[in-house]
């Protein structure tokens, strides 16, 4: 880059960082107008494009704004060596179909033309695989809406179906086996917590498609923990839950309001 091209691009309205060289760069149908999505480096004179971290966005739309870069004739974009004209305001950069260079043509030449390399940041695709594993977990643990509800001797756990293709579920129940107990802060200072190490499985059931709930009785006073599990018809599991806890306890006996006694 000359000194007549840097002095044009350093005087783009509104470019505090001194990074982002177009009026706007974002995904096709949305609008942008920082550097999230883009960057251009003058020292290596190249406009580096950063995929969204959805990798199904692979369209990006740059424009450029003659309100804020007057001096900007025409552009042009390079791809397999050879330079077509686009709009100003439809810069057009694809991921599946790359071009590899932008040029800037300046009003009235009066600087040379400018030549901008364009690098590829591409998202990273495992962290969006497992961000959507989870988001699609979430979903369907709040369809299958697994709830419990526990009295003196038993626990009834509720749920839902969970996908469309929902056959039966099973239900295991754990006590603890191994446990460690901790000091933790309290309200008046440091109190004991037991945390559970690991389970034991003490009773595993299946429910079959069209009973939505299972009661399970004769527990005793304690800590416990239950794992819901649903299946298509082929056995294919299709949510599996984290460990759920519970307790049952003594239950306290209602208090009677017997009124105002009077004595004589």
């Amino acid at each position: 880059m000359n000194k007549y091209q840097e002095y044009l691009l350093s005087h783009i309205k509104d470019n505090d960082k001194g990074t982002f060289l177009f009026s706007d760069c974002a995904p096709v149908g949305e609008s942008c107008k920082d550097d999230t999505y883009g960057s251009y480096d003058k020292t290596t004179n190249y406009f580096t494009i950063k995929q969204d971290k959805d990798i199904t966005k692979t369209v990006y739309v740059l424009k450029i704004s003659q309100d804020k870069c007057p001096f900007v004739a025409a552009v042009q974009v390079r791809k397999n060596n050879s330079y077509t004209d686009v709009p100003l305001s439809e810069i057009i950069i694809d991921f599946n179909d790359r071009i590899d260079a932008i040029r800037l043509k300046f009003i009235k030449n009066i600087a040379d033309d400018l030549e901008i390399g364009i690098a590829y940041k591409k998202a990273d695709k495992q962290a969006y695989n497992e961000m959507q594993a989870v988001l699609q977990k979430e979903n369907t643990l709040k369809r299958a809406a697994i709830k419990h509800s526990t009295g003196e001797s038993l626990v009834n756990i509720y749920f839902q179906p969970c996908a469309d293709n929902y056959d039966h579920t099973e239900i295991s129940l754990f006590i603890p086996e191994k446990t460690e107990v901790k000091k933790v802060g309290g309200p008046y200072g440091p109190v004991d917590q037991e945390n559970v190490l690991s389970w034991s499985l003490i009773m595993k059931t299946t429910i079959e498609n069209g009973i939505f709930f299972k009661s399970i009785t004769g527990l005793a006073f304690g800590r416990y923990a239950y794992i819901v599990k649903q299946f298509d018809k082929d056995n294919n599991m299709l949510i599996e839950t984290d460990y759920i806890e519970f307790y049952i306890r003594k239950q306290q006996p209602p208090v009677l309001n017997s009124g105002n006694i009077c004595v004589i």
